[in-house]
């Protein structure tokens, strides 16, 4: 049970889950949205963080998201757009 547990948590339906609602909450200028999805991130970024080459730049991806979730709070959807592709470069 722990397992799966840990798979939901670090592994890609979290992801998937967080881009998801970033997305939506662009889309729908729900700045709340952005910043769960950023929340969801976070243990993904920190098991990249882990990885060799990517050392101290994976935990910064969550703040990516955050900056979106302001730009969507101060109507600025590029800026929201924008803000969004590093995490989904990563996850790609």
């Amino acid at each position: 049970m722990t397992q799966i547990f840990a798979v939901l948590l670090f592994g890609f339906p979290a992801v998937f889950l967080s881009l998801l609602l970033s997305v939506a909450g662009v889309l729908k200028e729900k700045y709340w949205l952005v910043i769960v999805g950023a929340m969801l991130f976070i243990p993904f970024s920190d098991y990249l963080n882990g990885a060799p080459g990517a050392r101290g730049l994976a935990i910064l991806l969550p703040f990516f998201q955050l900056g979106s979730a302001l730009a969507v709070r101060e109507k600025s959807k590029l800026w929201a757009w924008l803000l969004l592709l590093p995490a989904s470069a990563v996850s790609l």
